[in-house]
């Protein structure tokens, strides 16, 4: 008779299932080109392709609905070769990391790491030392790192920014701080503002 796995090593093989990949939580309200840039930047520092992780929450902070970010997504996934997918992350789970990893695992990703802006970190250190603990429910295969990718300016794009210049009207500011692959979605976007 054949030594079955026992329940750690099962969820240790489940773990290396999947392509490999660093996420990136985030609101991305919309995604501009500072994310862009982290986005690569993440992907250069690991050397493998990242998944934003769109965390949607219901404030004048994230006022796109779900759908039109997912069209947002999928356009630049496909402008962005760094990019393995870009996921709207559940409103029924927990916006944890742990969980987040459940999730990407669910979808046939195996993610290794992550990256953030230097906005969340302090945020994601207490969850990161408890997922590398034993206490931990999601098993990692090695360490699970985090990095910080981001770099702010002040004359730099942000969310608030990008909002404005749509509320404002301003199509030329809000194409100056946004990739290509979201300038389509302008008229979209201002019906949200």
């Amino acid at each position: 008779m054949k030594n079955l796995p026992s329940y750690q090593e099962f969820l240790i093989m489940e773990a290396k299932q999947g392509d490999k990949v660093i996420m990136f939580p985030g609101r991305f309200q919309p995604v501009h080109r500072g994310h862009i840039v982290a986005f690569e930047r993440a992907s250069k520092e690991y050397g493998l392709p990242v998944i934003p992780i769109q965390v949607v929450s219901k404030s004048e902070k994230s006022p796109f609905p779900e759908l039109l970010l997912e069209k947002i997504g999928e356009s630049v996934v496909k402008e962005f070769s760094f990019l393995a997918d870009f996921i709207i992350y559940p409103s029924d789970r927990k916006t944890v990391i742990p969980q987040m990893i459940k999730y990407l695992r669910e979808l046939g990703y195996n993610p290794v790491s992550m990256a953030c802006g230097s906005d969340r970190e302090k945020a994601y250190l207490p969850q990161l030392n408890y997922l590398n603990s034993e206490k931990s429910d999601v098993l990692v295969t090695e360490p699970f790192g985090l990095k910080v990718v981001d770099v702010r300016t002040s004359e730099g794009a942000s969310g608030t920014k990008v909002r404005e210049a749509i509320s404002s009207g301003n199509q030329s500011e809000f194409e100056r701080m946004t990739p290509k692959s979201i300038h389509k979605f302008w008229n979209e976007l201002k019906k949200y503002l």
